[in-house]
């Protein structure tokens, strides 16, 4: 019988060894996973206070970070509020610079006025006087041009340049009735010339013209300086002042006829009216000689202020 169970007890006792072993392996796996975790606990332990440490440090930079973003919270709203100051002052600048600006026009106009006031005044007393010629031009002319076409006087409803311009034109020519006759004919035809020679500008200057030109009165060089100015659109004042510049020529140029008349008529009366037998040829020829030393010396103060005797 014991024959019998020694197989069965070989198996049994294998059996047993194959757990024991099995048991054994367990156990070896149980302590090496035991030492691991040890081995894990041990470096948990040392690494802890670096963890530990940068936790810290995170937790201090997540503070030092919510500080910087409620500084520049509060710089932000500063600078917001600072920008609405600006834009509040620039309006304020704005509104002032506006009538600061307005100020100055005002201002500006009143120097423009007054100095424009003084200018007429050393006009009026430069033109008062015989200013002469250059070049063939009439220098007082070409002043009160150059004057009333800086000065924009062609271009204004209301100004009273011109009246004092006409009045001083007025003046001479009435004056000059007291002079002698040569000194009487030098006046007019001085502001024959000048006037004859703003008929001319003007002519050329104001647009949609339709006066008479006085082209004849000038000598080509002023004909050809006239050429070259400006056009401008004249108010009323401007085609007042020259209609009584041609006005002017008109009266001047007769007053001069009229004073040549006095001079020859007595001449050509006494040569018309005395008997050719009976009259002294001498004192004959000497009132023919007269006439044509009147004659000249016309001619003579007519080239010397560049005026044509005719008008064409």
């Amino acid at each position: 019988m014991s024959q019998d169970l020694e197989p069965f007890t070989e198996a049994v006792t294998r059996i047993l060894q194959e757990a024991l072993h099995a048991m054994c392996l367990l156990a070896e796996e149980a302590k090496a996973d035991v030492i691991r975790e040890q081995e894990t606990a041990r470096k948990a332990i040392e690494e802890a206070p670096q963890v530990i440490k940068e936790n810290s440090e995170d937790t201090e930079k997540f503070n030092s970070l919510t500080s910087e973003v409620e500084a520049l919270k509060a710089s932000l709203q500063s600078e917001r509020q600072a920008a609405e100051d600006l834009r509040n002052a620039f309006s304020e600048a704005e509104a002032r610079n506006s009538e600061l600006a307005t100020n100055l026009e005002n201002v500006t106009r009143r120097v423009d006025q007054l100095c424009e006031s003084e200018s007429q005044e050393v006009l009026v007393k430069c033109i008062s006087q015989n200013l002469g010629y250059d070049g063939g031009k009439p220098v007082a002319a070409c002043v009160i041009y150059k004057c009333l076409l800086h000065w924009r006087s062609f271009e204004v409803e209301r100004t009273n340049i011109f009246d004092r311009i006409v009045k001083i034109i007025a003046s001479a020519i009435e004056v000059s009735d007291s002079y002698k006759v040569s000194d009487n004919n030098e006046v007019l035809a001085y502001w024959l010339s000048n006037s004859a020679m703003l008929v001319c500008v003007l002519q050329r200057t104001f647009r949609s013209s339709t006066m008479l030109s006085s082209k004849g009165l000038m000598s080509g060089v002023l004909v050809s300086y006239l050429d070259r100015q400006s056009q401008v659109v004249p108010k009323c004042p401007a085609m007042l002042f020259k209609k009584q510049l041609i006005d002017f020529l008109q009266k001047i140029y007769g007053m001069m006829r009229d004073n040549l008349k006095k001079e020859i008529l007595p001449h050509l009366e006494y040569c018309k009216q005395a008997p050719w037998p009976f009259s002294n040829p001498k004192e004959r020829i000497v009132h023919w000689q007269r006439i044509v030393g009147s004659l000249r010396s016309y001619l003579n103060i007519m080239k010397a202020n560049n005026v044509s005797l005719r008008i064409r």
